[in-house]
């Protein structure tokens, strides 16, 4: 799995459109990925604060990469990516910081 997301980044890298057979996949990973960093996060200090902030300007980015997108499929990516961004702004003290997420959406 991790070779695919290699290819993946190169791709987006590279400029090219990236399959959404192989882009989908790898943009719910980083999904999970950064949706269990904000529901662990203690704090809007902590690592998993940023990391899973990271993960939310990184899959905003990589979004629009994808090709071949289904109606379904980008209904079910920008409704994870509003689900991540809601968890960073239910971690405490994120919306003190004077922002949310990183990224507006």
């Amino acid at each position: 799995m991790r070779f695919l997301h290699f290819i993946f980044l190169l791709a987006v890298a590279a400029g090219i459109g990236v399959p959404a057979t192989l882009g989908v996949p790898m943009v719910n990973t980083e999904l999970d990925r950064g949706i269990a960093m904000a529901n662990v996060a203690a704090t809007s200090q902590s690592v998993f604060y940023a990391q899973a902030e990271e993960v939310y300007a990184q899959v905003k980015t990589l979004l629009p990469k994808i090709s071949g997108l289904t109606l379904d499929d980008r209904i079910a990516l920008k409704t994870r990516v509003t689900d991540l961004r809601m968890a960073l702004e239910l971690v405490p003290g994120a919306m003190e910081r004077g922002r949310g997420p990183s990224v507006c959406p």
